[in-house]
């Protein structure tokens, strides 16, 4: 018998290979499990630069972050430090996962602390942004540390009683400003005449005036002059461009808008569009067109748009007044004869100019019911609708206020912002800064007059502020706002040596 020898080895081989096999899918299966749970592990800490991150461990790589500025190409330059004042986070904000938004992470930033927690998937990517959070005060220093001295700051008169009285509010000819709230929070507001006032600027090739420092630290700037150290004070210079508000047809109530709505012409025999149509923002007025054309033809200032502020917004304030108050029949529905709210803030019943004048620097503003007589019956300025925010706020598209409409940062004055510059309605005068003996466009509504016209406010060439119908051909001056973060290099805000603002173009 013969007897063959086993193949011990080959079958220890196949032994260690099986038990080999099975650590493996073993090891595989507690791996993911560990991994499954590090994937709702708590939200851990690390220090990255000067700010602490939060961030899980199913993802160490889900940081990029951009800060605002106005020397950047797209607005915003990345950053590795976590901004630590002045900032706030954005709502441009967001994350991903394969390009895909997700919703369910949570970011948070409050004093120069950022934090990402609740990250689930795996490729998750966080693109964090943070907007400037200046306040009015912090744009004052910088005009007092240029100039080298300070402001004298009043109250804004309240109500207003006439047009600017230097010998009543100013007999020493100081340096002053006026403060008056606004959406953001204080307003500091150029008032006065030329000899008082000393708010020119040179930014963009023109020269410009300041209306008022914004309560966001913006920089609120009217036309001037097409070229710059200007010390033009009169004339058709002071006008960028001369446009209709609108042409005809001019017969509807929607063509108070600076972007306006559906007339009732377009509904033909379907019935009355409802308010929200007719003051809806789906078409822009002439005047729209023509200060958007400025702006990207002879105005040049595209190149400059970075220096621009496109949130802050400019008012058409559309809000109708529910009671004969203003003068006009009004039903609040925007569909009959219609007074508007900054009409109605300036004018009284039976279509008489306010000796006492409300003007605001808020958009939105709820109205009171009844015809006010005194400053109290305006207290509620304070409340604001939320909806004629959204309508009325006339910003640029993602800025996170307001409608979100306009496609370049620039807009008109306001009525308001006339008589607290030291116009007032009804009146005609030459004792304030904005006379310039022309005639120009605000974007404050004034009425609707039933089958007749719609006016808007304008400042007459004689300096008093009136009601103007649309469809007359009227100077226009654009009117933009310098970010927070803006620079200057010299000047002192006199016509003669105007503040000059940074730029790296």
């Amino acid at each position: 018998m013969k007897i063959e020898r086993l193949d011990t080895d080959s079958k220890r081989n196949k032994t260690i290979f099986v038990v080999g096999f099975i650590l493996a899918i073993i090891l595989v299966i507690v791996i993911n499990y560990i991994t499954s749970l590090a994937r709702y592990r708590n939200t851990e800490s690390i220090e990255l630069a000067s700010g602490n991150i939060s961030y899980n461990k199913v993802d160490l790589n889900i940081i990029a972050m951009y800060q605002e500025s106005s020397y950047s190409t797209n607005g915003y330059k990345q950053i590795d430090d976590v901004p630590t004042e002045k900032y706030t986070l954005s709502n441009k904000s967001y994350c991903e996962v394969n390009g895909e938004p997700i919703e369910d992470v949570n970011i948070n930033y409050e004093e120069g602390s950022l934090g990402v927690t609740n990250i689930k998937k795996r490729g998750t990517k966080c693109y964090i942004y943070f907007d400037l959070d200046y306040k009015a005060d912090d744009m004052l220093a910088k005009l007092e540390a240029i100039k080298q001295s300070e402001y004298t700051i009043d109250e804004m008169p309240n109500p207003i009683t006439g047009m600017y009285n230097e010998q009543e509010e100013n007999p020493e000819g100081k340096e002053k400003l006026y403060i008056s709230p606004d959406n953001y929070g204080t307003s500091y507001v150029f008032r006065g005449n030329n000899d008082d006032v000393n708010n020119w600027i040179t930014f963009a090739n023109h020269t410009w005036r300041i209306i008022r420092i914004n309560g966001d630290g913006t920089l609120r700037l009217i036309f001037q002059c097409d070229k710059p150290n200007c010390e033009i004070t009169e004339g058709a210079e002071t006008n960028a461009l001369t446009s209709t508000y609108k042409s005809e047809p001019y017969d509807d109530n929607t063509y108070v808008g600076y972007y306006y709505g559906t007339a009732k012409a377009d509904k033909g025999d379907t019935g009355d569009p409802t308010y929200s149509e007719a003051h809806s923002n789906s078409t822009p007025s002439n005047v729209a067109k023509a200060v958007d054309g400025w702006y990207t033809g002879t105005g040049a200032m595209t190149n400059y748009t970075n220096y621009l502020d496109g949130s802050t917004g400019w008012c058409n304030d559309r809000v109708v007044v529910t009671k004969v108050w203003n003068g006009y029949e009004s039903d609040g529905t925007g569909q009959s004869a219609s007074g508007y709210a900054s009409a109605s803030r300036l004018i009284a019943k039976g279509g008489v100019y306010r000796t006492k004048q409300y003007p605001t620097l808020k958009c939105g503003v709820v109205m009171p019911e009844e015809d006010p007589t005194d400053v109290e019956g305006f207290s509620n300025f304070d409340e604001i609708d939320t909806n004629a925010l959204k309508r009325d706020l006339f910003t640029t598209k993602n800025s996170g206020r307001g409608n979100e409409i306009l496609t370049n940062p620039v807009g008109l004055i306001t009525s308001d912002e006339v008589a607290m510059a030291g116009g007032f309605a009804g009146t005609a005068g030459t004792s304030y800064w904005l006379y310039t003996n022309q005639y120009y466009w605000t974007m404050s509504p004034y009425h609707y007059y039933l089958d007749g016209w719609s006016s808007v406010f304008d400042v007459y060439g004689d300096g008093g502020l009136w009601g103007a119908r649309v469809y007359y051909p009227l100077g226009v001056r654009p009117v933009v706002n310098l970010k927070a973060d803006i620079e200057f290099t010299s000047g002192t805000g006199a016509s003669s040596n105007p503040f000059v603002v940074k730029t790296n173009i």
